[in-house]
């Protein structure tokens, strides 16, 4: 079965896509950078990886252009690598062990209980290019939060992460985890 915060947190992405305004699709991220569009491409993209882990086929060797991923319709390309990665998502394919940047190795499953961090991080970075306010599922932001916890120092040391946001004592997890990965959660 498919990790049900996983599936959660893709349903929150899409919330988010689905009511991006027409508009907006060139509208500066968060990620510098990025545009709207560009966050919307790369985490299709990520799909399409997990669809490819899911296979048991090679990963390319260059990230692609995420404007191409995302295409003329960010939904609807969304939703076609969505499903397609979805069925490949077996029992077989989800105990499959897959190497990670890292050197580690786990199974598939243990990856996608992972990956709401992204999924959540990015969901952040496209509402706030498109003018939308999102607030995580509790359940979700705590799992992250560890996750966050655990690999932010080497994202960052990598260059993929940004420098922690400062924040004050009595913030909440979401602000907590969107600061751990360089967001300043109540400003740009």
């Amino acid at each position: 079965m498919i990790p049900e915060r996983f599936v959660r947190a893709l349903d929150g992405f899409e919330a988010v896509l689905v009511a991006t305004p027409p508009n907006r699709w060139l509208s500066p991220s968060p990620c510098e950078g990025w545009c709207a569009v560009d966050v919307a491409g790369h985490v299709t993209a990520g799909l399409l990886v997990i669809e490819m882990r899911a296979a048991g086929r090679p990963l390319p060797q260059a990230d692609p252009d995420w404007r191409e991923v995302a295409g003329e319709d960010p939904v609807a390309s969304w939703r076609t690598v969505r499903a397609r990665m979805t069925a490949e998502l077996g029992p077989g394919a989800l105990g499959r062990r897959i190497g990670l940047a890292t050197g580690q190795e786990v199974t598939l499953r243990e990856f996608l209980e992972e990956y709401p961090l992204e999924l959540l991080v990015h969901t952040w970075d496209l509402a706030r290019a498109t003018g939308q306010s999102v607030v995580f599922d509790a359940d979700l932001v705590g799992p992250a939060l560890v996750t966050a916890r655990r690999l932010a120092p080497g994202g960052r040391a990598a260059g993929q992460v940004g420098p922690e946001c400062a924040l004050s004592e009595d913030a909440d997890d979401q602000a907590r985890l969107l600061a751990l990965f360089g967001r300043d959660p109540f400003g740009g």
